[in-house]
């Protein structure tokens, strides 16, 4: 992905800050490091998927219990 020059910054992507219990930290860096990614990357990746699953079963009409 192309960077800004002189920002250091990724075109196209925006940096966020969160708050996590350590103990979530943790576990988010032992599932990285099993699928070999840096902490930053899994979790992007792991709610890009999350984003869009939530957005194939909003899309996908409710269906009614008989």
């Amino acid at each position: 992905m192309a960077r800004k020059k002189g920002s250091g910054k990724t075109v196209g992507m925006t940096q966020i800050s969160i708050s996590l219990p350590q103990s979530l930290v943790e576990q988010i860096d032992k599932m990285a490091e099993v699928d070999n990614r840096n902490r930053s990357n899994f979790i992007a990746n792991t709610l890009q998927n999350l984003a869009r699953e939530f957005s194939s079963s909003v899309a996908e009409p409710k269906k009614k219990i008989k």
